[in-house]
């Protein structure tokens, strides 16, 4: 059987397995608009107690003129909000890891970044050095070109590699960067993740010019991997609205270098939002864990 039927089965099967919850059809994400009129909470303050929405974040700094300064900075927010991790590039991994040593955040790195080219072996070799290093979380990028020349078992043989390398010892989230594909080969692609053993699937690197994350897509996704995996939303997710509307269409992680403006803007509609994906069964690993 070729690749590309092998892949063919297996988006046919993730698609049919996960259209799922005990009556047989899949429930629809909850609309922004019924979760945003969701009675608020109070507030909590401080670390250990801060508003839950921050547990969807993943505070991120990937730009190339990042200083040591500003991921100190970085993590001191991530410690005060208590976001779910941090998101660097692998040269600060080891700093990260030491400003959050004594924190429930994880740390997480690139792999492979932005352009998904590099070789497996160079992936691997990616992946070893940055847990080596203290990283617990790993953003590897799939070969978007083998997915757009339709290569799948090429495609899943590369994510299969860095998940083996990163079994026990950190989770691996999936880059499809789904603004530059099609709605078929986001669903192979998605299929191959789950396949191949990933943890999360992510929708994009934030900077590829087709543009980053829709809630179309990461519904999408949420339908092709169902309850056991992550969908993390990523790429021009600046506002309140914005992760409002890919947490309603099922992401349960957004990467973004705005989280402490959603923290200020709308924490107190979280546990709502955590109430409603927990009623639709989504399940993915908690942060800085292992599945």
């Amino acid at each position: 059987m070729s690749g590309h039927q092998d892949a063919e089965r297996v988006a046919s099967r993730g698609a049919q397995s996960n259209a799922a919850g005990e009556g047989g059809a899949q429930p629809s994400p909850p609309a922004a608009a019924d979760i945003a009129s969701a009675p608020a909470p109070a507030p909590g303050a401080g670390e250990g107690s801060v508003p839950s929405i921050a547990r969807y974040v993943d505070h991120t700094l990937l730009r190339p003129t990042a200083t040591s300064a500003d991921i100190v900075e970085l993590c001191r927010e991530a410690r005060q909000y208590g976001f779910a991790a941090v998101c660097v590039n692998s040269t600060w991994v080891d700093l990260a890891a030491a400003e959050l040593a004594d924190s429930p955040v994880a740390v997480a790195t690139v792999i492979g970044f932005p352009l998904g080219a590099s070789t497996t072996a160079v992936k691997v070799r990616e992946a070893e050095d940055a847990m080596a290093r203290g990283a617990t979380e790993l953003d590897m990028v799939a070969q978007i070109g083998r997915i757009k020349e339709g290569a799948w078992r090429t495609v899943e043989e590369d994510i299969r590699a860095v998940v083996e390398a990163a079994a026990g010892r950190a989770l691996v989230k999936v880059i499809l960067e789904t603004a530059a594909l099609e709605p078929m080969e986001i669903i192979k692609a998605a299929a191959l993740c789950r396949e191949a053993g990933a943890d999360f699937v992510k929708t994009s690197t934030g900077f590829h010019p087709a543009g980053g994350a829709t809630p179309e897509a990461v519904a999408l996704l949420r339908l092709v991997v169902g309850r056991d995996l992550g969908v993390k939303a990523s790429g021009g997710i600046r506002t309140c609205e914005d992760a409002l509307r890919m947490i309603a269409a099922g992401a349960t992680r957004i990467g973004t270098s705005s989280g402490v403006e959603l923290v200020h803007c709308y924490g107190h509609l979280a546990p709502p939002i955590e109430e409603e994906l927990q009623r639709l069964g989504y399940r993915a690993p908690m942060p800085g864990t292992v599945a």
